[in-house]
């Protein structure tokens, strides 16, 4: 989607919205809400949670348009969205198991998805994965794996402590690694039950 546009386009396109441009506001939502509603996804459960996220995103994005352009549009766009989606887990009240000894589970874990292939899965079967994960997991595992944020820095915006991060993460990885060994085990029966 990024490369849709040129820096000189993308350019245009954000001073034409900053302007009040109704079309140029448009042609935003159509190139880039694919793209946001998938990291909408990765924070739901669903795709209607993920929709009404995306639609509180793109109100603050056309809300605070004018404050865009110091770095990458795109780049701006998708830290509201995702700030949209930490928000409306906030609203729920997420509760973060607390492990004692988490510096065990965590390094029992650590390779949990290192041996573990994705080959003949699709990039939905693993969203779906993702999704089904309790809150707590997959907001953890979003922001270590996809935002690329540290432990301590989850930690700090989550309010919980360092060691209840690593924990949930490691755990995340390991429902991760059982549900992806069970559809591949799946499909192998599957398609040794059609080979009879």
């Amino acid at each position: 989607m990024q490369g849709m546009l040129t820096t000189n386009e993308s350019e245009k396109l954000l001073k034409a919205c900053k302007n009040g441009s109704y079309k140029a506001r448009s042609k935003v939502y159509k190139i880039y809400a694919p793209m946001l509603l998938g990291i909408c996804l990765r924070y739901t459960k669903n795709k209607s949670e993920a929709e009404d996220v995306l639609h509180e995103g793109f109100i603050k994005i056309y809300t605070k348009i004018d404050q865009a352009g110091r770095g990458s549009f795109v780049g701006w766009m998708k830290k509201i969205v995702r700030n949209e989606a930490l928000q409306f887990l906030r609203n729920r009240s997420i509760s973060f198991k607390r492990h004692e000894k988490y510096e065990l589970d965590y390094k029992s874990d650590l390779a949990s998805l290192d041996d573990v292939s994705f080959e003949g899965i699709s990039s939905k079967t693993i969203l779906d994965f993702i999704q089904k994960l309790p809150e707590g997991y997959r907001l953890i595992f979003n922001l270590y794996v996809f935002e690329e944020y540290s432990h301590k820095q989850i930690a700090e915006l989550l309010n919980i402590s360092e060691g209840t991060s690593k924990s949930q993460y490691s755990r995340a990885k390991s429902k991760l690694k059982k549900s992806i060994n069970d559809y591949k085990d799946n499909k192998l029966k599957e398609n040794k039950y059609e080979g009879i």
